[in-house]
């Protein structure tokens, strides 16, 4: 990675921090009311069974009701969790209370399943900081998403989970970054006409 993208990297992960920081508690109601509504069509048209997502840190998009809406609709839901290696780890989602893990992050409780769990998605739904209009995604630099993806092969289709805004032209793409399929944001559902290497 050249001294360049680095900091444009850095950059835009302060920008969206800000942003992100700055929404108000009712502009995160209805922008996570928006997301459950999206993420439902998008996993019930593709006919997902078994899924990837996340729950959500303070500020992020927040895809907690769509999990009501998944646990409800016995759609098998994976959950990350960080693992000290940076490689995830996952579990199923259930109604049992989350625990917290490493980074602080809310993960859930349940037995553990291997990082290749990821591979028998039908559907990933993923966090992000930012995905350009390529299918980049920019996460928050510790790679944890970039070696789950690199090791998936062939991967389910996967949609990075972020505010339209965070939709950019062009993000530093490097060589082991795995473009991902689209975008979910609160405004609706985005597809990239992905370019390989």
């Amino acid at each position: 990675m050249t001294g360049e993208a680095d900091t444009r990297k850095r950059r835009v992960r302060a920008a969206v921090r800000a942003q992100r920081s700055e929404r108000s508690e009712a502009a995160r109601d209805r922008a996570a009311v928006a997301l459950s509504a999206h993420l439902t069509t998008l996993v019930t048209q593709a006919g997902a069974r078994r899924i990837t997502c996340y729950l959500p840190t303070p500020g992020e998009p927040d895809p907690s009701q769509f999990l009501q809406w998944a646990l409800s609709h016995r759609i098998e839901v994976l959950l990350p969790i960080s693992q000290a290696d940076r490689t995830l780890a996952w579990a199923y989602h259930s109604a049992a209370p989350p625990e917290v893990g490493l980074h602080g992050i809310h993960e859930p409780a349940g037995p553990r399943l291997p990082a290749s769990a990821a591979g028998t998605a039908d559907l990933m739904l993923i966090p992000a900081c930012a995905v350009d209009n390529s299918g980049t995604r920019l996460g928050w630099g510790l790679g944890y998403y970039d070696r789950c993806l690199a090791a998936l092969d062939p991967a389910p289709p996967v949609y990075a989970v972020v505010f339209a805004e965070e939709i950019l032209p062009s993000l530093p793409r490097d060589p082991h970054d795995v473009p991902v399929t689209g975008a979910a944001t609160p405004a609706g559902i985005r597809s990239f006409h992905i370019q390989t290497r």
